[in-house]
């Protein structure tokens, strides 16, 4: 159930497939009249508020108290200010809403270095580090000249640190979804869905990313 002062991740929902995805953290700060009222969401990446037009929509993805999350849609219906400036979205009618597991939600902004392979020998792989890490795949940084193409098969070396068991590392096969270059920064990211990984090395990168939440909740940032 959402609550005032629960965190709500929002992605934009793109108009084109080509398009970065983005992710925003807000604060909901009041309930009420079928209104989500949420303080200015920021950028998980430059960590400062953009602005939105009212219409946009967003697939919002919020945590319970019980380790429970929850998805749905919703999209920005105006603004108000309230103790602070808010932004007003659309409260989902209860069917609206999914309960998804925890592989598909935990996606963590981190950097963790990780190296890739082309499925043919004549792709020169990638030494790289990681955008953002789930259980269900990863983005990472690509140089500006490199020979991956979207759907192409590749092989991943991730390495990583948990703080019971200190370093580890593991081998998972995946699919590149996406290619995309941030006309702003010029930088080029991969997203990659795992297709083959041990599940034993799926869990390390589950308990992987909720150290680094935990970590970041401690530095005061906002956490999905």
């Amino acid at each position: 159930m959402l609550k005032i002062g629960s965190t709500l991740v929002l992605e934009k929902i793109a108009a084109t497939d080509s398009e970065e995805r983005v992710r925003y953290r807000a604060k909901i700060i009041e309930l009420k009249n079928g209104i989500i009222y949420i303080d200015y969401p920021i950028n998980e990446q430059t960590k400062r508020t953009d602005i939105f037009p009212v219409g946009t929509a967003f697939k919002a993805i919020y945590v319970t108290e019980a380790d429970s999350a929850f998805t749905f849609q919703t999209d920005l219906i105006g603004r108000e200010i309230l103790t602070v400036p808010s932004l007003k979205l659309r409260m989902p009618d209860q069917d609206e809403i999914k309960k998804i597991q925890r592989r598909q939600y935990v996606r963590i902004q981190t950097s963790a270095d990780v190296a890739m392979y082309g499925a043919q020998t004549n792709v020169p792989p990638v030494s790289s580090v990681t955008v953002d890490i789930s259980g269900g795949g990863l983005s990472l940084l690509l140089p500006e000249k490199h020979a991956f193409t979207e759907g192409m098969q590749v092989k991943l070396y991730i390495a990583y640190f948990l703080q019971k068991s200190g370093p580890g590392f593991l081998e998972a096969e995946g699919s590149i979804v996406r290619l995309v270059k941030n006309e702003r920064n010029r930088k080029h990211t991969a997203s990659i869905e795992f297709v083959e990984i041990h599940e034993r090395d799926r869990q390390a990168i589950i308990r992987f990313c909720f150290e680094r939440q935990r970590e970041q909740r401690k530095k005061g940032l906002r956490i999905r």
